[in-house]
């Protein structure tokens, strides 16, 4: 069973490889779905070229995708306005290291105009419900997670013209600013926004060399990049209502921008599996007892399960294990006696 299949309990801890001999068709025009609007309008969002790419734009018109009700440009005024209030909290003239603190004081606290700021959501730290992983969701309740919270942090940091990108780790986003100076530092959102070290990283969520010399964890990503971060919501949205293939046509859409996206591929190796699990092992208990004429459909399918895992495995890509997954816990239950 792929990883996908199990509880994603790491979801929220505060050169390419040679791909496998294996010739599988892609899944881009998955029964039709190139034509599908909404694969159109994420195909279009992430074809265009950096300078033309508003990560708030990218967010909430994904999230719309999810949920209709939401108000993009209304949700975009409002984050116009959130960046306002915090350049009108420090000089104009200040370093950009005093616009990072400000805007970390303004999300997170200490700030006696904003009592309640925006905490890691500890009642759903994993992010297992989508809708938590709504921007408009986090400014509603003011809880976050690890896909909400950074992203909130880059949208406004960008927007006060502070160099902050979102960042990876195993099944976890962060922020790395780059001061005036040009020195790189990972900010963790779920942790207030302060500075974390990579090692603290790598031991809490354990990367591969591969890994990370294939640029899979730890570096800044693009603002294209990210904007195909931001699609693994949708496409996991799919996955929940049942709409497969459309998930699966994300996924190759992300990997046509974002080629060595280990997460992505193996999300889409679960795809295949969830295809397989409704089309044979549900009908078919009995693998002997699978129909000769649907015999190829599933060595398909599982032909490209395989090839997406072993993809994202040569590229370092390793599954998270039992002892990152106590140590998470461990975390989160500290941080909940915290709260209290």
């Amino acid at each position: 069973m792929p990883i996908l299949a199990l509880p994603l309990a790491l979801l929220c801890l505060p050169a390419s490889a040679q791909a496998p001999a294996v010739v599988v068709q892609d899944a881009g025009d998955y029964r039709g779905l190139s034509s599908d609007a909404q694969i159109k309008t994420l195909r279009a969002i992430l074809a265009k070229p950096e300078a033309g790419i508003d990560l708030a734009r990218v967010k909430l018109t994904i999230d719309h995708m999810i949920d209709p009700s939401i108000d993009v440009d209304g949700t975009l005024a409002r984050l116009d306005a959130m960046a306002n209030e915090v350049r009108r909290l420090y000089p104009a003239n200040s370093s950009k290291q005093v616009a990072v603190e400000t805007l970390r004081a303004y999300l997170y606290g200490p700030d006696p105009q904003h009592p309640r700021p925006y905490q890691y959501d500890l009642d759903d730290p994993l992010g297992t419900k989508i809708s938590n992983k709504l921007l408009t969701t986090y400014l509603r309740t003011k809880k976050g997670n690890c896909v909400s919270m950074p992203i909130l942090f880059v949208i406004l940091g960008q927007k006060l013209g502070i160099d902050v990108t979102l960042a990876r780790s195993p099944l976890h986003l962060f922020v790395k600013y780059r001061n005036e100076q040009g020195r790189v530092f990972n900010l963790e959102t779920t942790s207030g926004g302060f500075p974390r070290m990579d090692a603290s990283y790598q031991r809490d969520t354990p990367m591969t060399p591969e890994a990370l010399a294939n640029g899979v964890y730890m570096r800044p990503l693009s603002k294209q990049e990210s904007a195909a971060v931001m699609a693994e919501t949708l496409r996991e949205h799919y996955y929940e209502r049942g709409q497969v293939p459309r998930g699966i046509a994300v996924a190759t859409t992300v990997l046509e921008v974002s080629p060595n996206d280990a997460q992505t591929m193996v999300s889409k190796s679960y795809g295949y599996w969830l295809l397989e699990q409704k089309n044979f092992h549900a009908q078919y208990p009995n693998p002997n007892t699978t129909p000769r004429e649907l015999r190829p459909y599933l060595r398909d399918l599982q032909e490209k399960q395989a090839f997406w895992q072993k993809k994202a495995e040569a590229l370092g890509w390793r599954e998270p294990n039992q002892a990152q997954e106590s140590r998470y816990q461990e975390f989160v239950k500290k941080a909940r006696a915290s709260q209290q």
